[in-house]
């Protein structure tokens, strides 16, 4: 059970800190069981989301986290934003948060990276105020100096905070993080950290022709999105293999080693059925195909991205 999960992590992180941390059990327990309980969690209603434990690398961490990915948009705690169980490093507290990747941003903005992890938390926070309205959008303290501690302090969009010496209420837990985990696919339909979906940039010049409502622009630059993230190239690929799927195009056949290994990804779902709230497929046999640069390109100037049978029918009454 969740509350087992918490309970069991805030009572014994502090004395395990004092040993070992090479094969210690409690580190496992994060990696392992710990995650695999947050995708029980997740997973019947929102498959797809994915979960990673971390009670430090090498050496056990100031706070431990237990964090939800939504590939889409990271898998990573270094970067974008995630939902995220933060750990207090001394007392018995730990706070579900809707968080950001922190180490990203220092690497960019150095002294000033707190200042802009917490302009960005305003940000978010305004993409999604119905959902804020259901939790604490207070400051977090983890209970210490450190970098890393301090930069998630500042990286703290909303969430709430859990008395561990307390009874904690099961179905609460749970409701607690399939609405936060809601609440993180929300925003990412509504463009999360991106420019405003009433800004058209040059990948959007389709689209401006077609004058999109905001919410069919929403959608397509969702679309856009999965398609650029790495993980949905990865499971393309691999099932797929590097030919393009509508003119037969194999890059390194035509670049020699130049393109070797190189294709680009395609999410075949409808513009029309991408919602709100509601976990994206990423199933390469179903959901994604490989396309050439041009092909990707023409595909996109149909009134159906999702048509492949229509883009193949176009070239060959060409050839």
């Amino acid at each position: 059970m969740l509350r087992d999960v918490l309970s069991r992590i805030g009572d014994e992180f502090k004395e395990a800190r004092k040993k070992s941390f090479a094969a210690h059990p409690l580190a496992s327990y994060l990696r392992e069981t710990a995650c695999s309980e947050i995708q029980d969690v997740l997973n019947a209603e929102m498959p797809g989301f994915q979960s990673k434990g971390s009670p430090g690398q090498g050496n056990w961490a100031t706070v431990p986290w237990l964090a939800v990915f939504d590939p889409v948009v990271t898998t990573s705690a270094e970067r974008g934003y995630y939902v995220v169980y933060l750990f207090h490093s001394t007392d018995p507290v730990v706070y579900l948060s809707l968080n950001q990747g922190t180490t990203a941003v220092r690497r960019e903005f150095g002294r000033s990276t707190r200042d802009v992890l917490r302009d960005h938390a305003s940000t978010l926070r305004r993409r999604i105020p119905e959902f804020v309205a259901g939790y604490s959008t207070a400051p977090i303290e983890l209970g210490s100096s450190k970098v890393l501690p301090r930069d998630y302090e500042a990286g703290h969009v909303f969430g709430r905070m859990y008395d561990l010496t307390g009874n904690l209420d099961e179905q609460r837990l749970r409701s607690d993080l399939q609405h936060l985990a809601e609440a993180y696919l929300t925003l990412t339909f509504r463009g999360g950290l991106d420019p405003s979906p009433e800004t058209h940039d040059e990948d959007d010049q389709e689209t401006t022709k077609r004058n999109l409502t905001v919410i069919e622009m929403r959608q397509y630059r969702l679309h856009r999105r999965i398609e650029r993230s790495s993980n949905a190239g990865i499971a393309a690929k691999e099932h797929h293999g590097t030919r393009c799927q509508a003119c037969g195009l194999e890059f390194s056949e035509v670049y020699g080693q130049l393109g070797d290994g190189y294709i680009e990804a395609h999410h075949l779902r409808p513009l029309s059925t991408l919602e709100e709230g509601v976990p994206v497929g990423l199933d390469p046999a179903t959901d994604l195909t490989v396309l050439c640069a041009n092909c990707h390109r023409m595909i996109h100037r149909l009134d159906d991205p999702s048509n492949l049978e229509e883009l193949r029918k176009r070239i060959h009454d060409t050839r």
